[in-house]
C-alpha cells in the first residue's frame, strides 16, 4: 500500500465536495424515493449496479444496452491493459417482485486479446426496509457469472456472490443528501479443477461509497436544468480475484455522469478517475471515459 493517508484524503473530499455541491443547487429540497434504487456507486461493467429496480406499475420491462468504455476496469484491475471494450448486454426486471436479471457479453476493441472476450450472466434481487425513516434501506444482492468462452473446459470461470446496501436519506447536505453505500461480495473459481486464471481467486471484496445527486440550473438555453451525478468510492480487496493480491486498500475511484433521455431511450457519458493504492492490484492510477445507451420497454 502506497498510503494509508490517501484514504482518509479521499473520504474527507468526497464529503466536501458533496456537501459544497448541495449548497449550489437550486433551493428547494430535492425529492427523495426510499423505494426507488438511485444511480450512484457501485459501478459494475460500466453499468449502475443500484440501478436495478422494481418495474412501473408491476410490468414486465426489458432493456438493451450498448456501452463503449476506453479502458475495461474491473474492481480496479485494468482487464485490457489500458485498451478499450465494447459492452453489449440485454435484460429484464419481473415488474415489482423485485427481481431482474442481465447477460452481458465484453468485446475488447483492439486486436490481442481474444481470451478476454467475457459472458457475464447476472441476477438480482432488490428490496428495502424501515421505509419512512431516516435510516430508510435500499439492498441489491447479486449473483454472477463470469464466462470465458474462448478458453476451452471454462477453467477459467468464476462466480461471485454481493450485496449492496445505500441509504439514500441518512446524511442531509444542504438542499440534497449524500448517500452512503456499502458493497461487500465474494468471488471462487467454478471448477475444482481450474487453470491459472482462476486458480487462487477466491476472496471477499469490501467497496464503501458516497454519492450525490445534483442539478445545474440554466444549463441549457431556455433555462433548462441538467441533473449530475457525483460517485466516490474506495475498496479494501481481501484476496478478491488472485492469491497474488495484497489484502489491503486497493484503489479509491472518482466519477462524474449525466442522463440524456427521450422517450424511452437513455444515454449516460461518464467520466471516472482511479487512484491506486495496492500494486498487486494495479500499478498506476487509471483514467477513462464511457457512453452507455440503454433502450427501455
Amino acid at each position: 500500500m502506497k498510503t494509508r493517508m490517501t484514504l482518509i484524503g479521499i473520504v474527507f473530499l468526497l464529503s466536501m465536495a458533496g456537501i459544497c455541491l448541495a449548497q449550489e443547487t437550486k433551493k428547494g429540497e430535492l425529492a427523495v424515493d426510499s423505494n426507488a434504487m438511485p444511480l450512484i456507486k457501485y459501478l459494475w461493467y460500466g453499468f449502475d449496479l443500484l440501478d436495478i429496480r422494481p418495474g412501473i406499475e408491476g410490468k414486465i420491462s426489458v432493456d438493451v444496452t450498448a456501452t463503449v468504455q476506453s479502458k475495461h476496469i474491473w474492481h480496479g484491475i485494468d482487464i485490457l491493459d489500458d485498451h478499450g471494450v465494447f459492452l453489449p448486454s440485454a435484460g429484464v426486471t419481473l415488474g415489482d417482485t423485485g427481481f431482474s436479471g442481465k447477460h452481458i457479453r465484453a468485446y475488447p476493441l483492439s486486436s490481442g486479446f481474444v481470451n478476454s472476450t467475457q459472458s457475464v450472466y447476472a441476477v438480482f434481487y432488490t428490496g428495502a426496509f424501515l421505509k419512512d425513516t431516516r435510516y430508510a434501506t435500499n439492498f441489491t444482492a447479486n449473483y454472477i457469472y463470469y464466462g470465458l468462452p474462448k478458453i476451452s473446459d471454462r477453467k477459467s470461470d468464476s462466480q461471485e456472490f454481493g450485496s449492496t446496501f445505500f441509504w439514500p436519506k441518512l446524511i442531509a447536505a444542504g438542499d440534497g443528501y449524500i448517500t452512503p453505500s456499502y458493497y461487500l461480495g465474494y468471488i471462487w473459481a467454478s471448477r475444482s479443477n481450474a487453470n491459472a486464471n482462476a486458480k487462487g481467486c477466491e476472496g471477499f471484496i469490501h467497496v464503501f461509497g458516497l454519492g450525490y445527486d445534483f442539478e445545474i440550473p440554466n444549463f441549457w438555453p431556455g433555462d433548462e436544468k441538467q441533473a449530475f451525478k457525483l460517485f466516490g468510492d474506495i475498496t479494501y480487496n481481501d484476496g478478491f480475484a488472485g492469491s497474488a493480491i495484497e489484502h489491503d486498500w486497493s484503489h479509491a475511484t472518482l466519477g462524474i455522469s449525466t442522463d440524456f433521455k427521450k422517450g424511452n431511450l437513455t444515454i449516460t457519458p461518464s467520466l471516472n478517475y482511479q487512484i491506486s493504492m495496492e500494486d498487486s492490484v494495479n500499478d498506476e492510477n487509471e483514467l477513462w471515459c464511457g457512453v452507455n445507451a440503454t433502450y427501455r420497454f
